[in-house]
């Protein structure tokens, strides 16, 4: 816990909702949202250690925030999910510590109230199915079960989209003058533009992961691709944590080790363009 501390770093646009609410005397309705933010955080981070992932940073966002894990690692799917669920979960116990708090003078029924406001509304939004909340997240590794790890990427950050459009839409229609759900849908929005920009980046790093690991997964694909094809649209069908086994199609005795494929392609001992040349 003491380890995690120093990596905890608030985003400027935290900071300003910080220096509003104490300008505006909404002082402690801000401080409750940090406190529920921050154990939210240390909810996933905490699970995260438990696991021994390395976690490099927390930052903290108003609606949330994003624990920063070594994009080196490679981590099972189940990992992956309770890592992501453990934040939500810490709002499950929250309103009982407020229940709680109301024995004592500092805490009445109207600080309980927000407190338990701010909490659902925490939970209920990062729960949504849009990138970067735990929702989109949660989304995005259950499409990497199912898709290759680009194409996952892709439609994850899709249908988060498409997601925050509805959301805009909604906003819109209830809530017209709300200059927070502006800020915020803006927010979001540029950060699922800045990370479509970043998944050739992204895929290059998994890629060097799969060379660089020594790690053997369970899960096996089969894929069976044209001697012609590129050797980064054959790259391009790689599942997360999964081996695979490459076969060229009409040649039987083709068969090829992905993994290995891809140490060879980084070391420079496979420089050719397609993958029959690499036979």
């Amino acid at each position: 816990m003491t380890k995690l501390l120093p990596k905890i770093k608030i985003h400027p646009v935290f900071w300003l909702v910080i220096a509003a609410g104490t300008l505006t005397g909404h002082l402690w309705g801000t401080v409750m949202a940090f406190v529920i933010v921050l154990i939210h955080e240390l909810g996933h981070a905490l699970t995260a250690r438990l696991f021994g992932w390395n976690v490099l940073e927390i930052e903290l966002l108003p609606f949330g925030g994003v624990a920063k894990i070594d994009e080196r690692e490679t981590h099972p799917f189940y990992q992956e999910c309770l890592v992501l669920i453990a934040g939500p979960l810490q709002n499950v116990w929250l309103p009982l510590l407020s229940y709680a708090l109301l024995n004592f003078p500092f805490w009445g029924m109207n600080e309980h109230n927000l407190f338990f406001m701010q909490n659902n509304a925490l939970l209920l939004f990062n729960l949504l199915p849009i990138w970067p909340l735990d929702g989109g997240r949660l989304t995005h590794v259950l499409m990497e079960m199912v898709y290759p790890y680009k194409l996952a990427y892709r439609r994850a950050l899709c249908f988060s989209a498409i997601a925050l459009g509805l959301f805009g839409v909604i906003s819109l229609l209830l809530y017209p003058f709300s200059i927070n759900s502006w800020i915020i849908f803006s927010f979001i929005l540029v950060a699922i533009y800045k990370e479509w920009r970043v998944i050739p980046l992204r895929f290059i790093r998994f890629l060097l992961a799969l060379s660089s690991g020594k790690q053997r997964f369970v899960r096996l694909k089969k894929l069976s691709v044209p001697g012609e094809m590129l050797l980064t649209e054959v790259f391009a069908m790689y599942y997360k944590n999964a081996d695979h086994r490459l076969r060229i199609i009409g040649e039987p005795k083709s068969e090829l080790d992905g993994i290995g494929l891809v140490r060879d392609y980084f070391k420079g001992d496979c420089e050719a363009a397609t993958i029959r040349e690499c036979l």
